[in-house]
Formats: C-alpha cells, sequence, structure tokens
C-alpha cells in the first residue's frame, strides 16, 4: 500500500481522525461515512479491502466522524463540552469535503452507508462543487415510516416465531419513536437478529464482528475501543430526538450532483419504499436506484462483489462526463 496514513485533522473545532489508503497518487478521493448514528469505520479497513479492494482504484478516505472510534469524547473529560447534533454533522462533512478538495484537488466521491448517507447528501446540496457523485447505500430517509416499519416487522416475525422474548421486550419499549438509546438498541437487536440489518447475521454476529475489528485494528487502544463503545451510546442519545423526524423527500426535492442509491431488497431498518418514493420525488444532475437482492441494510457486506462493480461504474461515468 503506497498510501496508508492515520490522520488527525482538525474540523469544526475538534480533533477528528482519517485513515487515508491508496495505491496511486493521481487516483480519485472517495469518502467513506460510517451508519450509525455512532458507529465508527476506521476499524473496518481490512475488512473493506478484502472485500471490496477499493484501494487499487480510489484514494480511499475513512473518517471516524464527531463522537464515533477515534473522534469519540475523551474518558478524561468526557462529554458534557462535546458539541453533537445532526447540523454539526453536516457541517463537518462540508468541511471534511473542503480539507480533501484542498489536499488531492478536484471533486470527492462520497459513499455513505445509513445516516452517513443521510449526512453526505445533505452535505452534497449546501456544496455540490465539491461532490463527483454520492452514493447513498441504505440512506434513512423517512425516519417516522422506517421506525414504523421495523417495529412491525419485528414485532409480526416474534409472534409468528413463537418468540417470547422478543414479544416482551418490544411489547416493554411500545411503538416509536424509539428517542433513547436503549429504545432503539432494543428495537435495532431484534431486526438484526431477524435478517433486517445484515444478510444471514444476529446481533450478537455483528456486535462480535464490531468488537473482534476495534481489537484486532492496529489503530485502537485499549482506551479507545472503551471510547469506541461509550461513543455509540452518547452519539445516539444526543442524536436520535433531532433524526426522529427526518424527512428528505420533502428537505431535498433537489440535488444537483450525481447520486446512486444503492437498495437492500431485504433491508428492514430503512425499507424500500421511502428510497423508492424519494427517487421518483428526486431531481438531480442524474440519478439511479440500484437494487441488492440478497442484501439487507448493508449491500456492502451482503454483495460485496456486486457493491465494487457500482462503485467502479460510477467512477467511470464521472471520468466520462468530466
Amino acid at each position: 500500500m503506497d498510501i496508508d496514513t492515520l490522520e488527525a485533522v482538525r474540523i469544526g473545532g475538534l480533533t477528528q481522525w482519517i485513515r487515508v489508503r491508496g495505491t496511486v497518487a493521481s487516483n480519485p478521493v472517495l469518502l467513506l461515512m460510517q451508519q450509525g448514528p455512532g458507529l465508527p469505520i476506521i476499524n473496518e479497513t481490512r475488512v473493506y479491502e478484502r472485500l471490496l479492494g477499493l484501494e487499487k482504484d480510489f484514494t480511499v478516505v475513512y473518517w471516524d466522524q464527531r463522537g464515533t472510534g477515534l473522534s469519540s469524547p475523551s474518558l478524561r473529560t468526557g462529554s458534557s463540552t462535546f458539541d453533537l447534533s445532526e447540523a454539526r454533522m453536516v457541517e463537518d462533512t462540508v468541511s471534511m469535503l473542503e480539507l480533501l478538495h484542498d489536499r488531492f484537488g478536484g471533486k470527492t466521491f462520497v459513499a455513505g452507508f445509513s445516516f452517513g448517507a443521510t449526512f453526505a447528501a445533505q452535505a452534497a446540496v449546501r456544496r455540490p462543487d465539491l461532490v463527483a457523485a454520492l452514493v447513498a447505500t441504505g440512506m434513512d430517509i423517512d425516519l417516522p415510516f422506517a421506525e414504523m416499519h421495523t417495529y412491525d416487522f419485528v414485532l409480526d416475525t416474534a409472534r409468528k416465531r413463537g418468540n417470547r422474548r422478543a414479544i416482551r421486550q418490544l411489547d416493554r419499549i411500545g411503538r416509536p419513536p424509539h428517542l433513547d438509546a436503549k429504545r432503539f438498541a432494543t428495537q435495532a437487536r431484534w431486526a438484526a437478529n431477524f435478517g433486517g440489518v445484515t444478510a444471514g447475521a444476529t446481533f450478537g454476529t455483528v456486535l462480535r464482528a464490531l468488537v473482534g475489528s476495534l481489537l484486532r485494528s492496529p489503530d485502537y487502544s485499549i482506551a479507545d475501543v472503551v471510547r469506541t463503545v461509550r461513543g455509540v451510546t452518547f452519539s445516539q442519545t444526543a442524536l436520535l430526538p433531532e433524526l426522529a423526524g427526518t424527512d428528505l423527500v420533502r428537505t431535498i426535492p433537489r440535488l444537483e450532483v450525481p447520486i446512486v442509491m444503492a437498495q437492500g431488497r431485504l433491508d428492514q431498518v430503512a425499507p424500500a419504499e421511502p428510497a423508492q418514493r424519494f427517487y421518483d420525488n428526486l431531481t438531480a444532475a442524474s440519478k439511479r436506484l440500484v437494487w441488492f437482492e440478497k442484501s439487507a441494510h448493508t449491500p456492502q457486506y451482503d454483495e460485496p462483489a456486486k457493491f465494487r462493480d457500482l462503485l467502479m461504474t460510477v467512477r467511470g461515468e464521472a471520468a466520462i462526463d468530466g
């Protein structure tokens, strides 16, 4: 790997961390924005390289966003003075795009996952001049609809399977909105266990993979791992009340950059109906909705070869248009 650096960057008055990886300095830049809220991505570099091999064709920037991973609140100072809001996340994204433009020149390709895609789209509205194309994977579009869909899915599945524990826990948290981390996590746990997050994986599988990737990563100390885990709850506690009203069909009717939406057909977290509705109502420089028939919320893991091919197609189309 010719380019492989872990770097601290100052964004929005906060030190945040990126890992930059690639094989050819002249390759276009691809910024990866992780799902969540609250999940890191620098720990995923080895997994992404193995599954997708993006570093061969892009200069890939893995970014632990504000409140996540290496950019989580300090264990010593805590989160009392830590600024975390939806507006701040979008502003940080714009600042990151400016930083990458100043450093590498040209526009940046952005691949956002879940709320990473939501924040990326909001940043692209503000600064389309900085974005070559947006690949929005499992984008959170209409959260009130999605939360009700997920709750109905997990409760119906639990009843069909006779899973009394799931029914009991879901009855206890009640119907959405779920504005606190505990209730949000309960619903997410059963959505994962019932195949609605990652195809063929349970919540335990996903959690073990996350913790294992953190512990194996050379970039995270044990203290960093603890900060990362705490950061998930902190981010959800801070952001969920704000994000509960998310409705991109209403707030983003137009996008002046090319957008490709990667949507898992089995996704029970960011379901198909809002994705289709957003796509149908969106005016964009160009747009495409690509269905991943064997995927849930994570096509990059469920169908990595198809996902890589999609990114390469986007790269090629931008080169032709440019």
